[in-house]
């Protein structure tokens, strides 16, 4: 624990990019009915990083993914909002009161407004410098540099096209997971058959209105759920159904543990470290 609150000072330490272009670029994001991605066909026990790593860093920054990557996460998870001028940057509540200097709604500001304001709450932010709300293309970048999946959860956006043109132009096509409401859901499938869709359950409604919901989807989907909502029976049926099943959001060693054992296909976590056995090349 010592040498990781020690990794993440360093990293807080980073000053993170100040802005980012916005890909134009046209990129096909439709891809054929046998395409799809192998993000789940890794053995292992697979850990997302929560908002990045936030148990350690400030949520939805760009400490908290480094800190994330460099941790050897098998993903990293965050959140997606659309801008007034079509860009997307990651943030987690609709508006920017509770973890910025800023205020008001995320959506309601083009990116370079939105570029103004400084992440103020979070873990360890009192050793953070000058930290700005990172955009979707950092982010990606740091999923492709330490080779974690990108788990992205769906806020509020428009253009669906584009935000499957920025996945694709960094190259997280194949290792990617999209989340966020059925409505948004069946939008990207609609566009898109290689990347895994999951709609998400919350405590405390039954796992079976998620279930109804991601059935509207035939194939290469999944739940991420509330973990008290599900069991292994629960997980069993699932799988059966050929539905992915993750959890969130687990702290306890123990209940991750008993997740795994279940067959959960991934748990997110605030704090947990991942195992190990994960780490490899440059992650660790």
């Amino acid at each position: 624990m010592l040498l990781l609150f020690t990794a993440s000072a360093v990293l807080l330490k980073i000053s993170p990019r100040d802005s980012a272009g916005i890909v134009t670029a046209s990129v096909d994001a439709v891809k054929p009915v046998t395409a799809q991605s192998d993000v789940f066909s890794t053995g292992g026990e697979r850990f997302a990083a929560h908002r990045g790593y936030s148990g350690y860093a400030p949520e939805n920054s760009i400490p908290a993914f480094e800190l994330a990557g460099r941790n050897g996460f098998w993903g990293i998870e965050t959140d997606i909002y659309e801008t007034t001028d079509g860009a997307f940057v990651c943030m987690h509540d609709e508006d920017l009161d509770r973890t910025t200097d800023g205020t008001g709604a995320v959506t309601s500001y083009s990116l370079e407004e939105l570029g103004a304001f400084k992440i103020d709450t979070g873990s360890n932010v009192e050793i953070s410098e000058n930290l700005k709300i990172p955009t979707f293309d950092e982010y990606l970048g740091i999923c492709m540099k330490y080779g974690c999946v990108a788990v992205i959860e769906i806020k509020t956006i428009r253009n669906y096209d584009a935000l499957l043109n920025i996945i694709y132009a960094n190259g997280a096509g194949g290792r990617c997971i999209i989340m966020g409401n059925i409505n948004d859901m069946l939008e990207i499938r609609a566009r898109n058959t290689e990347i895994p869709v999951m709609t998400i359950g919350y405590t405390p409604a039954p796992y079976t209105d998620s279930l109804a919901d991601i059935s509207q989807i035939p194939d290469n989907r999944g739940v991420l759920y509330n973990y008290p909502q599900v069991d292994k029976s629960v997980i069993d049926l699932l799988h059966q159904q050929n539905i992915y099943c993750g959890v969130w959001s687990v702290d306890d060693e123990a209940i991750a543990d008993e997740y795994l054992a279940y067959g959960a296909d991934f748990v997110v976590t605030n704090e947990l470290p991942p195992r190990l056995s994960y780490m490899s090349g440059d992650n660790e």
